[in-house]
């Protein structure tokens, strides 16, 4: 989160810990539009009673994030030895973010607002050789990092240029189908589809340089191309499932797990079971997640259930388990080849010349948002 956050201009971040409902319309006093387009930060939420010291100002927060608009009734002196009732107003809708515990259970409301993201549990060789490396300071590893972090500090800065030359811009997604298909599944699609198709706009709107603007309808618009909707189904990769199927981030954890080491587990020679799959107990011996025997168990029975793991065959009475068709590859092959239905609807809505131009936009081979530039140096704790 930290990490995140430097990259933002400090200007839209605003840190709160442990706000009161009073002190958070004390901000209306000052400026009724202080919250508006801002992170707000909860810092970390650590366990239930932070949760509850804040549950009040968490729901207040949630209603300004949906409607827009608070406000509360306040008693003040009238100067002449009365009292007078002046409603402080809070406008605009802010970001929320906090963190948490693992395991901490949010409820329906805050589900369908956000977007959770968990720490991975599966990378304990590259997460070792990392801290081994950088513990060289003065090394060349080392001072590459610091390097990196320096230019860091110029994001915030590209970040507020793009918000200057784009303000009078409108990004349209030609593309929007694909979001309505990556989140087909989703318990919260109604919620999801502007939060998803925003951060879609926003990589579009990171990508500027490499797009033109065009005019329609006298209108300055920038559309998001193939290429932004790959980086965005690259970027999402790994949360799709928890997203679309509502599975907990453990059982994610394991659906991830088995799709980076699958084909080089199959290959071990001292397997017991033949085909396409593994059991279980294999996954127990071999998985780096630190799960007991029972929570793999249950772990894949919910995949399978949810239709992201199939039974192969069996050995003996354990079921052997391979993972199903993803969505993200069959969405991906649909960018190859977008459908002259979608080519219809564009032409209709905004013209021949911007279909054709969507048209000859060009799937990229090989292109994902975790690929470093051919000019950054690659850690070289990366190999792990």
């Amino acid at each position: 989160q930290e990490s995140a956050l430097n990259l933002i201009p400090r200007k839209y971040i605003v840190n709160e810990k442990k706000i009161t409902e009073a002190a958070l319309f004390n901000r209306a006093k000052k400026d009724k539009y202080f919250y508006d387009g801002k992170i707000v930060n909860y810092g970390d939420m650590g366990g239930s009673n932070d949760h509850d010291f804040m549950q009040e100002s968490k729901n207040l927060m949630k209603e300004l994030q949906s409607d827009g608009y608070l406000n509360k009734p306040l008693s003040v002196p009238d100067g002449e030895g009365g009292w007078t009732v002046e409603d402080l107003e809070l406008i605009g809708r802010p970001c929320l973010t906090y963190t948490t515990i693992p395991n901490h259970v949010f409820d329906e409301q805050e589900m369908s607002r956000s977007i959770f993201i968990t720490p991975r549990m599966d990378n304990q060789k590259i997460f070792n050789r990392r801290n081994s490396i950088l513990e060289f300071k003065h090394g060349k590893t080392y001072k590459k990092m610091e390097q990196y972090k320096q230019e860091l500090e110029l994001v915030p800065y590209m970040i507020m240029h793009l918000k200057e030359v784009l303000t009078d811009v409108d990004i349209i997604n030609p593309h929007v189908d694909i979001v309505i298909d990556f989140l087909k599944q989703s318990n919260f699609y109604k919620r999801d589809f502007p939060k998803f198709n925003g951060l879609l706009k926003t990589i579009t709107a990171l990508n500027y340089y490499n797009h033109d603007i065009i005019e329609i309808d006298g209108h300055k618009v920038l559309l998001t191309n193939i290429a932004d909707v790959q980086l965005f189904m690259s970027m999402l990769r790994p949360y799709h499932e928890s997203i679309s199927a509502n599975l907990s981030p453990k059982a994610v954890d394991v659906l991830n797990d088995y799709r980076n080491h699958r084909n080089e587990w199959l290959m071990k020679g001292d397997r017991e079971s033949i085909g396409a799959g593994i059991t279980t107990t294999e996954y127990f011996n071999l998985q780096s997640l630190g799960l007991s025997k029972q929570s793999v168990k249950k772990y894949f029975y919910e995949l399978f259930d949810k239709g992201f793991l199939k039974i192969t065959d069996k050995q003996g009475r354990a079921n052997i388990y391979d993972l199903s068709d993803s969505d993200i590859i069959a969405i991906n092959e649909d960018l190859r080849n977008l459908s002259e239905y979608n080519y219809t609807n564009i032409q209709y809505e905004l013209g021949k010349e911007v279909a054709e131009r969507v048209r000859n936009d060009n799937f990229i081979d090989g292109l994902d948002i975790m690929n470093f530039d051919s000019e950054v140096d690659t850690p070289n704790w990366l190999k792990y």
